[in-house]
């Protein structure tokens, strides 16, 4: 089990990685309007990645993994 939760945490990380260039290069290549909405989005994305990590690590109060 905890192969698969690290494997899913390895892709999960990648993606974060991503919205971290993503975030980079719409702030270096996008008009100003353009670049807020692409944050939000980024910003969305990173916030359900980090959400996924901790959905998959945490365990429930009967001590079981989710």
């Amino acid at each position: 089990m905890n192969l698969i939760r690290a494997t899913i945490s390895v892709f999960i990380v990648l993606l974060l990685v991503s919205v971290a260039a993503g975030w980079e290069w719409t702030s270096a290549h996008q008009p100003a309007r353009l670049a807020t909405a692409s944050h939000l989005v980024l910003g969305l994305s990173a916030a359900a990645g980090v959400l996924g990590l901790v959905m998959i690590w945490v365990r429930r109060p009967d001590r079981r993994v989710r």
